[in-house]
């Protein structure tokens, strides 16, 4: 934080989870600490904003990886994938894309935001 102050310049991207809206059993601590990241985003662009520092959360929808679809059955992740606008369910390259973005010069005035990755779910 102190060189992003210094060259009046820097990105923050915090990730979040999107069991923060929809819960999951067992995961209270989890999903209170992921809810957390979304004001301490919000909080933080606009204290560092005006130093040209951007701050923001992505916010995954379920995303095909070994480790989240292993305790989730096969049926729930198919009525996900067929209920999302998208018809499928979210790849790791589609949260890394947004996380790129949002890190880079690309994103030129994006701020405060909680960007949900999760194919219109």
């Amino acid at each position: 934080l102190p060189s992003m102050r210094e060259r009046g310049w820097g990105r923050i991207v915090m990730l979040s989870s999107g069991s923060v809206e929809y819960g999951m059993p067992g995961g209270g601590a989890y999903g209170a600490a992921k809810a957390a990241l979304h004001g301490l985003g919000r909080s933080l662009a606009r204290e560092l904003g005006p130093g040209g520092i951007l701050v923001n959360v992505v916010m995954p929808g379920l995303v095909v990886t070994e480790r989240n679809l292993k305790p989730i059955p096969e049926q729930v992740r198919d009525t996900v994938a067929t209920e999302s606008p998208s018809g499928r369910l979210s790849v790791p390259e589609d949260v890394a894309a947004a996380i790129v973005f949002l890190a880079s010069k690309a994103n030129g005035n994006t701020t405060g935001e909680i960007l949900r990755v999760a194919g219109g779910m």
